[in-house]
C-alpha cells in the first residue's frame, strides 16, 4: 500500500520495486525507519530482469487494492 501512495499506479509501483529490488538502500525504500532498524534493507535480487517482470505481475494481480478501495 505504501508503495501506491509513493508511486500512484501499476507502471510506477512496479518500476519503484524493480528498482528496489535490483539496488536496495535506506534511502529509497518507503519502509518506516522503525522497519528498516529492525529487519534492515533487503539484499540484492540475482534474479534476471524477465523473472523479476513475471513476479511482479503476479505480485500486482494478487495485492492490488484498487478493487478493494471504496
Amino acid at each position: 500500500m505504501r508503495y501506491l501512495l509513493v508511486y500512484s499506479g501499476e507502471k510506477n509501483v512496479k518500476a519503484g520495486l524493480k528498482h528496489y529490488l535490483k539496488y536496495p538502500n535506506k534511502d529509497i525504500s518507503v519502509m518506516s525507519d522503525l522497519f528498516i532498524n529492525t529487519y534492515g534493507v533487503k539484499d540484492k535480487t540475482r534474479l534476471s530482469d524477465e523473472v523479476l517482470d513475471a513476479i511482479l505481475d503476479i505480485y500486482w494481480e494478487k495485492f492490488k487494492v484498487f478493487d478493494k478501495l471504496k
